[in-house]
């Protein structure tokens, strides 16, 4: 008995010294969030007033609530005290939903459930050995500057999976993005192997290959931009099936110039960007620029997309007046045609019906008023346009007013959190108010005029 009490003692010991104790200090944390409550001019749910198609373009305070949380591990070298190499790993979790609330008394087996997304999980080295080189590898927001007051990542935004190497200013990545999704009307990411009358999804086949180079400038930079994707063809298992299609392929050429003003209250610039996709790589809509995010329809007879093509346009504005009054001020405009011949409506590789030409204009400004260092008093003004097909445009003039309480003080138009008081309201031209042109008009019918009114808070902290 005492020899099976001491070996049960030795085994605890044992288990004891080798278990792995959690004491690591090399660990960080951020989050990025907004979260409120809102009505519309009925007892439902509001939605959107901005125009189908344009995501938070002509203004983001009606943006539902959302939430992430991203941590990181950063490792220290050892084999030498100089070495200067910074070794981070990070990830990012999203929590957010497309139907009704997502906080609360909700779970994600309520209606519209809640869904979570891991956006990022990469490890990176920069400076390797004190060097001018770097490298990534995983999955990651990789994208540069926005036009926050949209919520418009609108020149090199290629979020998705891949790997990068960078020395100095110059920038390779190879990026796969997949999908998973056989309602897509995008071209097939996969090919649908047809198991037992149920469609099987192949895994990422896209690749996008990157070369980014920034130069500076005076008081700024200039950035260009090249990209080349490639769709593999489809394997010879589907010889007999409608979904073997031959490789196609894209490319995306692009510049970017952004520099600072100089006035009294720091922090100002002005930028403007142009882009160019071809083929499989005209993607950008939805609010989105995503080039991958292939637009139109393919070309049946040939059943690719050498014919599509994007052009897109944006500049904006940060200009800090003085110590009392910021003005974030943007232009966008994209055209965009896939490779049918058709002008308006054409079928997509699995027969459904898209739009095969577009062209989103937008202008808009948000004014800060610092009238307290506390409280800033938020305004807005957008005009937004959309053209799908041979359709008449959908036109969409939104104003917002938004008292807001910054507790962190500040005079800045990034001080975080907010507290805002927010009032908008639309007016839609007769073609948008008849079609139903928003997610509001949807839901309430042909309205000339839609409202908005919601409390709501935004945070970040990196």
């Amino acid at each position: 008995m005492r020899t099976f009490i001491a070996s049960m003692l030795g085994a605890v010991v044992c288990c004891n010294v080798h278990a792995q104790q959690v004491t690591n200090k090399n660990f960080s944390i951020g989050s990025y969030g907004r979260v409120g409550i809102a009505s519309g001019d009925s007892l439902m749910y509001p939605r959107s007033l901005n125009l189908n198609g344009m995501g938070s373009i002509g203004g983001r305070m009606e943006e539902v609530d959302y939430f992430e949380l991203a941590m990181a591990l950063h490792f220290t070298p050892v084999s030498s005290k100089s070495d200067t190499t910074q070794i981070n790993i990070q990830s990012r979790i999203a929590f957010y939903t497309t139907q009704g609330q997502l906080i609360g008394n909700v779970t994600s087996k309520s209606f519209g459930g809640i869904t979570a997304s891991l956006p990022e999980l990469f490890a990176e080295a920069r400076n390797i050995m004190g060097s001018n080189w770097s490298a990534w590898i995983g999955a990651k927001f990789f994208r540069g500057d926005d036009i926050h007051i949209i919520d418009h990542f609108y020149f090199d935004d290629h979020s998705s999976q891949g790997f990068g190497i960078q020395y100095k200013s110059t920038q390779l990545s190879v990026m796969f993005p997949g999908s998973i999704d056989t309602s897509t009307t995008l071209p097939p990411y996969f090919y649908l192997n047809i198991v037992n009358g149920t469609p099987v999804l192949g895994l990422r086949n896209r690749a996008v290959y990157i070369l980014e180079h920034t130069m500076p400038v005076r008081r700024g930079y200039v950035k260009l931009l090249g990209e080349f994707h490639r769709l593999g063809k489809g394997t010879l298992q589907d010889s007999s099936s409608n979904y073997n299609y031959p490789t196609d392929h894209g490319f995306v050429l692009g510049a970017k110039l952004k520099q600072n003003l100089n006035t009294g209250l720091p922090g100002s610039y002005f930028d403007f960007s142009l882009r160019y996709g071809a083929g499989i790589a005209n993607g950008g809509d939805g609010g989105a620029s995503k080039t991958f995010l292939t637009y139109g329809g393919p070309n049946l007879e040939t059943q690719n997309f050498r014919k599509a093509w994007s052009v897109a346009f944006t500049s904006s504005v940060l200009w800090n007046l003085n110590g009392n009054y910021s003005i974030n001020a943007y232009t966008i405009f994209t055209k965009s045609r896939g490779a049918s011949d058709s002008l308006n409506i054409t079928p997509d590789y699995l027969g459904k019906p898209l739009f095969n030409r577009k062209t989103d204009f937008a202008i808009g400004a948000r004014g800060t008023w610092y009238i307290t260092d506390w409280f800033h008093l938020l305004h807005e003004l957008h005009f937004a346009k959309r053209t799908d097909g041979t359709q008449q445009p959908a036109q969409m003039t939104k104003l917002t007013i938004a008292p807001t309480l910054v507790p962190v003080g500040g005079r800045s138009v990034w001080s975080r959190p907010h507290f805002r008081l927010v009032y908008s309201v639309a007016h839609y031209n007769k073609f948008a108010s008849d079609q139903l042109y928003s997610l509001y008009l949807a839901q309430r019918g042909s309205k000339r005029w839609g409202h908005y009114y919601a409390v709501k808070t935004e945070w970040w902290l990196w």
